[in-house]
């Protein structure tokens, strides 16, 4: 978390944040950047084809076990890089950080 000093009020982090970008520079944000779209929703996808691919493999190989621990893992990516798309978005969004952080 950023050292800023903020103006009185607002707060940057947490479940009671107020910080937007219109009122808080982004150097304020948990991360201290903007998370990027382009790299973000590539990742995004390429799990979204990985989950796909471990869905056809446990159909076709019946390998249960190991097909459903890789889509969890995949589902679960999936919803980190989101968690990253809408903290593009908003930096001090805190459900999305907590989307991001728990899940990757």
């Amino acid at each position: 978390m950023s050292t800023l000093k903020l103006p009185a009020g607002l707060i940057s982090y947490g479940p009671q944040t107020n910080c937007t970008l219109e009122i808080c520079p982004t150097e304020a944000s948990v991360y201290g950047y903007r998370p990027s779209t382009a790299a973000n929703a590539t990742f995004l996808g390429l799990f979204a084809i990985c989950l796909m691919i471990h869905a056809i493999q446990l159909i076709r190989y019946r390998a249960f076990f190991f097909s459903i621990a890789m889509m969890a893992g995949c589902a679960a990516e999936i919803i980190g890089y989101a968690g990253r798309l809408f903290l593009h978005q908003n930096p001090f969004g805190f459900p999305a950080f907590m989307a991001n952080i728990s899940t990757s």
